[in-house]
């Protein structure tokens, strides 16, 4: 995210991690802000503990990608939730996962 940059996903075919990206500068309220206005965080968020709607992020990484996802992009984005709910970081019942802000001098 940039300060004058909505929220888009940008590496939506990297299932290894889970951040969101955001350059020094902004304030964590801020970042929360911007998500939450882009309909990508829940409310229960707070700026330590982002928790992303998993159904609003699926889309925004679907629309990311330079061509209709494939079934192994659906299988890889599947297992990448089942790490993170093995981890605690994924609630299916709530529908969110867990990210955390990693800050940044330059966007990517």
């Amino acid at each position: 995210m940039t300060p004058t940059g909505p929220p888009s996903v940008q590496e939506p075919e990297d299932f290894r991690r889970l951040s969101i990206v955001a350059t020094t500068g902004q304030s964590p309220s801020a970042v929360l802000d911007a998500l939450l206005s882009a309909n990508l965080a829940v409310v229960e968020s707070t700026p330590e503990t982002i928790k992303l709607d998993v159904s609003a992020f699926r889309d925004a990484a679907r629309a990311a990608l330079s061509a209709t996802p494939t079934p192994e992009w659906e299988t890889s984005f599947a297992a990448m939730l089942d790490y993170a709910q093995h981890r605690g970081w994924y609630q299916p019942d709530t529908g969110t996962v867990a990210a955390h802000i990693e800050w940044t001098d330059t966007t990517r």
